[in-house]
C-alpha cells in the first residue's frame, strides 16, 4: 500500500542517539556538539529528520551532556518540531541509548502514539550529518510498504574494514549483522553494509529491546542483535541499500571532521 508523505510523519517518532562523548575526538566538548560548516552535528542530524518531516524527535543524551541539551533548544528549527530528551545515565551500548529513547517517546508523546498502534521509530546517530532528508523518506515508504517489523539503511562500501557487514542467503534475504571482529575471511569480502540506521514497528520494537544480552566483551546491549532477535521471534526484517555512502560516514575524530568539512563546502558552495 503506497504511504503519502503525509501519514509518513504522523506515524514515525525519530530517536537521535546522542550520548557519546567521542573519546577519539580529543576534546573536552561532547562529539555531537562539535560544529560542522556552522552548525552543531546535532543539529544536522535533526534537520536531516525534519526534511523528512519527521516532526516528533526524542535525543537521547548523557545527563553530562547539558552543552547538548541547550544548543538543541536554543537552536531556531524552521520548521515546527518537537524535540525532547531522554538521558542514558550510564554508557551500556546503543541497543540501551535505544530503550531510553524509546522510554522517551512513551513519557512525552503518549497523547500522539495513543491511537496509533503501528507508528514507526526511526532511529538515527546525532554524529553522522550527511544524511539527505529524501534518503529517510525512501527508507520509510519501503519499510512501510514492505511491512517490516525491521528495516535495515545498508550500502555497499568501497572498503568495508571496520564495518558490521549484512549476512544474507541465497536470494537476498536478510540473515544477520555480522560485525568486523566477529567475521569470517568470507565474511571479511562482503561490501554490503550497516549503516546503523533503524526504522523499526514499535510494538516490535518494545517486545524485542527487553530480550538485548550484553553477552560480550564489552559487556553492553548492541542494536545490532535486535533484527536477528527479531527474525528469531518471527519478525519480518528487510534492508534498503542507499545510493552513496558517504551520506553515512561518521565523525569520531577531528580528522573526518575535518574531511566532512571540506565535502559540506563543496556541497554547500555550489
Amino acid at each position: 500500500m503506497q504511504q503519502t508523505q503525509e501519514s509518513l510523519k504522523k506515524i514515525t517518532i525519530g530517536v537521535v542517539l546522542a550520548a557519546g562523548m567521542g573519546k577519539r575526538m580529543n576534546s573536552n566538548i561532547p562529539k555531537v556538539a562539535h560544529v560542522l560548516f556552522g552548525k552543531p552535528l546535532v543539529i544536522w542530524a535533526i534537520e536531516s529528520l525534519i526534511q523528512a518531516e519527521v516532526y516528533k524527535i526524542v535525543v537521547v543524551i548523557s545527563p553530562k551532556q547539558k552543552m547538548v541539551e541547550e544548543i538543541i533548544s536554543n537552536y531556531s528549527f524552521e520548521k515546527k518540531v518537537e524535540v525532547k530528551f531522554a538521558y542514558q545515565e550510564n554508557p551500556l551500548g546503543t541497543g540501551h541509548a535505544a530503550r531510553c529513547g524509546l522510554d522517551g517517546v512513551e513519557k512525552y508523546f503518549a497523547g500522539a502514539i495513543k491511537n496509533q498502534s503501528n507508528f514507526n521509530i526511526l532511529i538515527a546517530y546525532g554524529d553522522t550529518p550527511a544524511v539527505q532528508g529524501a534518503t529517510f523518506i525512501n527508507f520509510l515508504k519501503y519499510h512501510i510498504e514492505q511491512n517490516n517489523s525491521f528495516t535495515i539503511l545498508v550500502f555497499q562500501a568501497k572498503n568495508p574494514y571496520g564495518y558490521g557487514r549484512i549476512i544474507t542467503d541465497n536470494n537476498k534475504n536478510f540473515v544477520a549483522i555480522c560485525e568486523e571482529k566477529d567475521c569470517t575471511d568470507e565474511q571479511k569480502k562482503i561490501t554490503l553494509s550497516n549503516s546503523g540506521f533503524l526504522c523499526a514497528n514499535y510494538k516490535e520494537m518494545k517486545k524485542i529491546l527487553p530480550l538485548l544480552k550484553n553477552e560480550n566483551a564489552a559487556k553492553e546491549y548492541y542494536l545490532t542483535d535486535i533484527p536477528l532477535l527479531s527474525k528469531n521471534a518471527g519478525g519480518k526484517i528487510g534492508y534498503m541499500i542507499g545510493h552513496d555512502e558517504a551520506e553515512f560516514l561518521g565523525i569520531n575524530s577531528q580528522e573526518q571532521l575535518l574531511e566532512m568539512e571540506k565535502k559540506f563546502q563543496e556541497k554547500y558552495s555550489e
